[in-house]
């Protein structure tokens, strides 16, 4: 008679389904790194549509200055919004249900902002299209907070402490009041956007809120 084959030792609290910070990390990273080159697509195109005997490269660019300016912006916005993103997994100790659904989500937006941004380069003067990118980036950068507070509660004193600098709550305000902007003044275009580099500012402003936020404290 043979002896039983030894069973391994499993911890019963560890999910062997569940997804892990390495592997939530680096799906995300996969997916921002496919949204940022699907970005540039439209501008590949623009060169076999004005090519011709009398065209120089020197027009496409200043005949597409809205386009190229589009673009420029979302791959900025996208490379911030991954940076944060890839500093905050690389805190995380666990992956809950609650923190994929909630990255799935942001990833959406991150997958469906080159849109909007195309539409930035054909509609440049539409008051819809400005809202519409506005909001995607606003969504985008909440869910970024959101997140933020889900890993800090399973973070921690010390650990927190350092998450504290990253909260985006800052960037996120700006951006409620960029949209507001857009909805009484659209007029002003794009340039409100600028205030996104007030974000830092808005982060210390925030700093008791955000404490007690990523604590899950009132405050009494």
């Amino acid at each position: 008679m043979t002896d039983p084959e030894p069973v391994p030792d499993v911890d019963p609290d560890v999910d062997p389904d569940r997804l892990g910070p390495e592997r939530l990390l680096a799906f995300s990273d996969g997916v921002v790194a496919i949204a940022l080159t699907l970005l540039v697509l439209p501008l590949a195109e623009l060169v076999p549509e004005t090519a011709g005997p009398e065209a120089t490269g020197l027009e496409v660019l200043r005949e597409n200055v809205a386009p190229i300016g589009s673009f420029l912006l979302s791959f900025v916005v996208i490379g911030r919004f991954w940076a944060a993103h890839h500093r905050l997994f690389g805190r995380a100790r666990t992956a809950s249900r609650a923190l994929v659904q909630w990255n799935l989500a942001w990833l959406l937006t991150i997958v469906v902002l080159p849109f909007p941004t195309e539409m930035v380069g054909a509609y440049s003067e539409d008051p819809f299209t400005l809202r519409f990118y506005v909001a995607t980036l606003l969504v985008s950068s909440a869910l970024l907070s959101w997140m933020t507070v889900l890993i800090g509660r399973t973070l921690g004193p010390a650990e927190r402490a350092g998450l504290r600098a990253m909260s985006f709550g800052g960037t996120t305000l700006a951006l409620v009041v960029v949209f507001v902007v857009t909805l009484v003044a659209p007029q002003l275009g794009y340039w409100p956007i600028l205030l996104l580099f007030l974000s830092s500012v808005l982060d210390r402003l925030l700093h008791p809120l955000t404490r007690r936020v990523l604590t899950g404290s009132s405050g009494r």
